[in-house]
């Protein structure tokens, strides 16, 4: 763990271990198992088909574990900044290999009917999940595509960020009950044990996706769109950049 020396001036030498000892343990307390927490929200909220809290807690626990990475492993400073890329290209100057993940499709799961597995990276992904889990969409008021691969890619992101900065495992969290622990490993093979027994795919939902009418009045489906934007702007607060992101949104997914 890096920290500045200028901070450490007004410690002791034989108290600079212990010093660093209790910062580490205030990061994974404060980014790690919080993180945790809505890491398995998001798990909880997909199998609900919950798309706007999944992609919420999705982009929360990200971030979090993204800013422990880097207080951890060197980086040593963050800045109170929700951008996941460029949270990923601070860490990247350090510790590069903490976001090489696996991109490809789970073993069996293309004979199972998963057909749809759309060709992004690591940073495609990262700016998907900064842009649809950011504060302005959870009012509901934008189309939103939640596909499996945003859950695998979660789940191997997780892994690999949490992945040796600590022992206490994900499932022990402290800040949630049992309810959204209970489906931690299922589909997760990144975390659950060689020998669990995953569902099958089969009734499970591969696409969340929704269209909400306010995106839908704003483009003009309902005719008098003017008139729906200028209700939009002096009743609800959304300025120009608002209106013209409803009123452009492309699919979350361009296949």
């Amino acid at each position: 763990m890096k920290i500045d020396p200028s901070i450490l001036c007004s410690v002791p030498r034989k108290e600079h271990e212990r010093f660093e000892r209790y910062a580490a343990n205030i990061v994974c307390e404060s980014f790690i198992f919080t993180g945790d927490r809505d890491y398995l929200t998001a798990r909880f909220a997909f199998f609900q088909r919950q798309s706007h809290l999944f992609l919420w807690s999705a982009a929360q626990a990200l971030e979090k574990y993204l800013k422990a990475n880097i207080l951890l492993l060197g980086g040593g400073v963050i800045k109170r900044i929700h951008e996941h890329t460029k949270l990923a290209d601070q860490l990247r100057q350090v510790h590069p290999n903490r976001l090489d993940i696996d991109l490809t499709i789970p073993h069996g799961w293309a004979e199972q009917g998963v057909t749809n597995w759309p060709e992004r990276d690591i940073q495609a992904y990262l700016q998907s999940i900064e842009i649809f889990g950011a504060p302005n969409v959870r009012y509901d008021q934008v189309q939103l595509e939640v596909h499996l691969q945003d859950l695998v890619f979660l789940d191997r992101l997780a892994f690999s960020l949490r992945h040796q900065l600590v022992a206490d495992a994900v499932d022990s969290c402290k800040l949630v009950g049992d309810q959204l622990t209970r489906r931690f490993f299922d589909l997760n093979y990144s975390f659950a044990p060689d020998d669990h027994q995953h569902p099958n795919l089969i009734g499970i939902r591969l696409l969340h996706s929704s269209v909400t009418t306010l995106e839908a009045a704003v483009k003009g489906c309902f005719g008098h769109e003017v008139a729906y934007q200028e209700w939009a702007s002096k009743s609800m607060g959304l300025n120009a950049k608002d209106l013209q992101r409803l009123a452009h949104r492309p699919n979350a997914y361009n296949d």
